[in-house]
């Protein structure tokens, strides 16, 4: 890449990064960080947590405390943390009624209850929180939470190898009936782990601190020794099938550290080599996930296809900083300007995309927008390779959504 494409890039950057930034700002609440501002117009624990990572790359932390600590206050007894938490009912002539009181949902439609990413990534944005602004009054008082999410977690390793087992439709492609060993919740299980450690030497509780790390070192092994096959870690383990190949896992691996700089240079490979970026940022599973493994409800709706072979951004903006980690910024760059190409044509940043770059449009669904978790990781991104222009003060949060202790 020559320098004229390179300032081009930045260029692109930069100004698609403004929009994520105002879009990742329209999507805060006095109590947290909702996922959209149309059908997802709720304080949603997965999108909210990894959209804490672009505001506190904004200086927004009281965003980031009020989101953790909404999701203290409606931690459920055994330490898991709900999907979701509801400020809105339902629409009546075209408004939607303001709940009296906040009602915690946990899977929608109830077939599946406690996807269990979100408890992870509770301990992970608590940790990233800390790690930025040392603040251990914070630390303290979400030290219980954290060992409650971590104990409810650890009672998923039923056969105490390390390794999380769970049931349909647990992780955040929950159109995918997949079981058991899954990727992404074990990679993220260990992020969590070695998130409780630093929480826990930050608190100079060094025996507990020395706890989690012994776990976090079992679940390291086990997971090398069981998902990785020579090229990328499989998506899935169920007895002796494997899955293939999955954007999800394999990009946190490498976010988080738990691959090793050689296995990152196979999975970047084999993306590659598949041509999963070919047109699109990055595709989420090689090959397509086959018709039967899609939810029902899926179908209905019109949207098979929804973790499948449409494109989510965030996916390819978090492999453009591995990619950045491992040397390659020149091709970094080109994935985020292509993302925020995307962003710029249609001044917004969506939920999903077909993959020619179009927010998906349905006859029975429509992309959110403005969509936080894409907006986030964005900001988060762009702030880490350097290319963010600061932006003025967020605004501040609500102290009666701060976490009462």
């Amino acid at each position: 890449m020559d320098t004229l494409d390179r300032t081009e890039h930045a260029t692109i950057i930069r100004n698609a990064n403004r929009i994520a930034v105002r879009d990742l700002r329209s999507c805060y609440n006095p109590d947290g960080i909702v996922a959209g501002r149309q059908q997802f117009n709720a304080y949603w624990a997965r999108d909210g947590f990894w959209a804490t990572l672009g505001a506190n790359a904004l200086g927004d932390y009281g965003q980031t405390l009020t989101q953790i600590g909404l999701f203290v206050r409606f931690q459920r007894r055994n330490g898991c943390i709900p999907v979701r938490v509801e400020f809105l009912g339902k629409n009546i002539a075209g408004y939607r009624k303001l709940l009296a009181r906040p009602r915690v949902v946990g899977r929608a439609g109830g077939l599946f209850a406690d996807p269990i990413d979100l408890s992870s990534l509770f301990v992970i944005a608590a940790a990233r929180y800390l790690e930025q602004t040392r603040d251990l009054v914070f630390a303290e008082r979400v030290e219980s939470a954290v060992d409650l999410a971590l104990g409810w977690l650890r009672g998923l390793d039923r056969n105490r190898d390390g390794l999380l087992e769970s049931h349909f439709l647990a992780d955040w492609m929950d159109s995918i009936l997949k079981i058991n060993q899954l990727l992404t919740l074990n990679v993220l299980y260990w992020a969590a782990l070695r998130a409780g450690e630093a929480i826990k030497r930050a608190l100079r509780a060094e025996e507990a601190a020395d706890r989690y790390g012994e776990l976090a070192a079992q679940t390291h092994a086990t997971l090398h020794a069981v998902f990785w096959n020579g090229e990328y870690f499989v998506d899935w383990v169920h007895g002796r099938r494997r899955g293939a190949f999955a954007s999800d896992g394999n990009i946190f691996a490498m976010l988080f550290g738990l691959a090793t700089p050689a296995q990152s240079t196979r999975i970047m490979a084999f993306i590659a080599r598949r041509g999963l970026q070919r047109d699109a940022p990055l595709r989420t599973c090689d090959p397509v996930y086959p018709w039967w493994r899609v939810f029902p409800a899926y179908y209905l709706a019109g949207i098979p296809d929804y973790h499948r072979s449409l494109i989510w951004p965030w996916q390819g903006t978090l492999f453009a900083l591995c990619k950045a980690q491992f040397g390659d910024r020149a091709g970094a760059l080109a994935d985020l300007a292509q993302l925020g190409e995307w962003y710029i044509r249609w001044h917004s940043v969506s939920e999903v995309y077909t993959p020619d770059g179009r927010p998906l449009a349905r006859p029975f669904y429509t992309a959110d927008v403005p969509f936080a978790w894409n907006a986030g990781t964005y900001v988060y991104v762009v702030h880490a390779l350097g290319l963010g222009v600061e932006p003025s003060p967020g605004p501040a949060p609500d102290p009666r959504a701060m976490m009462t202790g």
